[in-house]
């Protein structure tokens, strides 16, 4: 009967987003009741290295949300073009309209509104697939009903959307929250944007939201007035239904800067509009052309692939626990547990595009194979690419390419370097004082070598058409002498000795000795 479309981004939007955003998702599933209904949950620009914002709180909905529930992912790359352009991190029109593009044909009905709203049928045990599907054609609107922060806050439970449905049918009497704000027409409410119900067909039509608003505010105003102007009017659900919106204005969210906002004119796209169509996008509103990632969180999740990867590489522990040690002393001890060790190099990769080509740079040759069975196990369908110069490393393993570094160089959308002793076996204990035989010394100069230089030219080696910088997982890099190298040429956080892993991007450090770092770097010096 309807698509629900939202977007976002796992970041902090406001106050306690996780809480809000959770009773939304619940409430909103708990109103469906036709087979076709869906929530389209567009993932805006999130981090690659961080899971979408609803896969970060899956475990506060409703198996019925999840059900419901399908993410699209735009990722930062999917993004950048249109970086320049504006302040914003997540774009409003871009998001609404890949959803609109990709809802389920079948359904009637597109729902705008976002992750903090609850629709309350006013009549009991009637959905708003019910609803929706009584009405005749049109565009419709309700008005917003404010609902203070510590009343969402501190009585809702994120996984009882029926009783916080009904806790807002008493509070609605005994607290008076229902006031109506009108405002000038066609925005026949305040805050209209949290519930415009436009038929599918008619925003297909009308090319989808405004892509050139990419300042923030208004996109909502801008399809009131363009829908106005196509159908001849705007109508109201208010005979059958409310909708209340959880307040989080204690802390200002990223595009609320008081008087200093910057917004999308309102006389070029309010007052102004004299057409309900943009002819400039008819071709290409929504990225008909991009492949958009989707994901569900009632099956395939991102755990069950990673849990997967794991279990294919890894066999159980025999002993109750192992032990390391980061003694002063033991700095030049290059040993580690390798069992220990992947599952926190493959939790850096499992957020990532299922078609990343990986280089792996390694001096074990036991971890590129147990790295690719996790790779391949956790349903990554790209390359591990291995320059020949790693000398010992696997070379006839299905999805490995072997090739020349510099000519890997603009395959590779992520790079592993790990340094490790090509000659420690998997029987044999770690951090104990031993060193490197002139068979490591040898790997791992070389390692370092394409390490300084991979850094170093990142920008320029990139491949064709991309934009963003790539991801570096160091892996046996903290705590021994591979530590500040890595930490030289990669902006990587502090983490704890016992993961063995550093990630991040390449530093670009503008001062005198990052200058002399990245020339060494480029000629490998």
């Amino acid at each position: 009967m309807f698509s629900v479309i939202l977007y976002g981004r796992n970041d902090t939007h406001g106050y306690n987003l996780h809480k809000r955003a959770a009773i939304s998702f619940n409430a909103l599933a708990e109103v469906m009741s036709d087979p076709d209904d869906e929530i389209l949950f567009v993932d805006y620009n999130t981090p690659d290295d961080h899971p979408t914002f609803p896969e970060a709180i899956h475990d506060t909905l409703t198996e019925k949300a999840k059900k419901v529930l399908r993410v699209l992912r735009i990722r930062p790359e999917q993004h950048a073009h249109l970086k320049s352009k504006t302040h914003l991190v997540a774009l409003e029109a871009q998001s609404r309209n890949v959803a609109l593009r990709r809802s389920n044909p079948r359904n009637r009905w597109i729902l705008y509104t976002n992750t903090d709203m609850l629709l309350v049928p006013r009549t009991e045990g009637e959905s708003l697939s019910d609803i929706l599907g009584a009405v005749p054609d049109g565009f419709y609107q309700i008005p917003r009903f404010e609902l203070p922060e510590m009343l969402w806050e501190a009585a809702f439970d994120r996984r009882d959307p029926a009783g916080n449905l009904a806790k807002l049918r008493d509070w609605s009497v005994r607290y008076h929250l229902n006031q109506v704000v009108h405002n000038f027409m066609p925005m026949k409410y305040d805050a209209l944007g949290d519930f415009q119900a436009a038929l599918r067909e008619d925003m297909f039509a009308i090319h989808g939201f405004d892509e050139s608003m990419l300042l923030g505010w208004h996109c909502d105003s801008n399809l009131a007035a363009r829908l106005a102007l196509y159908r001849g009017r705007v109508d109201t659900l208010i005979d059958k239904l409310f909708g209340y919106h959880c307040d989080h204005t204690r802390v200002a969210a990223a595009n609320n800067k008081g008087r200093q906002t910057r917004m999308n004119n309102q006389d070029d796209y309010i007052w102004n509009v004299s057409t309900p169509y943009v002819p400039a996008q008819a071709d290409n509103w929504g990225w008909p052309d991009v492949e958009i990632e989707e994901i569900k969180l009632d099956r395939d999740t991102s755990y069950e692939r990673f849990t997967a990867g794991l279990d294919a590489a890894l066999k159980p522990a025999t002993a109750p626990y192992t032990a390391t040690s980061l003694e002063w002393h033991l700095y030049e001890d290059l040993t580690y547990d390798l069992d220990h060790t992947l599952p926190f190099v493959t939790d850096q990769m499992v957020t990532y595009p299922r078609s990343t080509a990986v280089m792996v740079v390694a001096a074990r040759r036991t971890f590129v194979e147990r790295f690719l069975t996790a790779w391949r196990a956790m349903g990554f369908t790209g390359p591990v690419l291995v320059p020949n110069e790693c000398e010992g490393l696997p070379t006839d393993l299905p999805g490995l390419v072997r090739g020349k570094f510099e000519e890997l160089l603009p395959k590779t959308q992520m790079f592993i370097f790990e340094f490790g002793l090509a000659t420690q076996h998997a029987d044999e204990p770690v951090r104990t004082g031993r060193m490197a035989g002139p068979l490591d010394t040898k790997r791992l100069k070389a390692i370092a070598k394409l390490f300084k230089q991979a850094a170093a030219t990142e920008a320029e080696t990139r491949p064709p058409g991309r934009r963003t910088p790539r991801r570096f997982v160091g892996v046996n890099v903290i705590y021994n002498k591979f530590w500040p190298l890595f930490t030289d040429y990669v902006g990587a956080n502090i983490n704890p000795f016992c993961s063995q892993v550093l990630a991040g991007l390449p530093r670009i450090d503008p001062s005198l000795r990052g200058k002399v770092l990245r020339f060494r770097g480029r000629r490998a010096i």
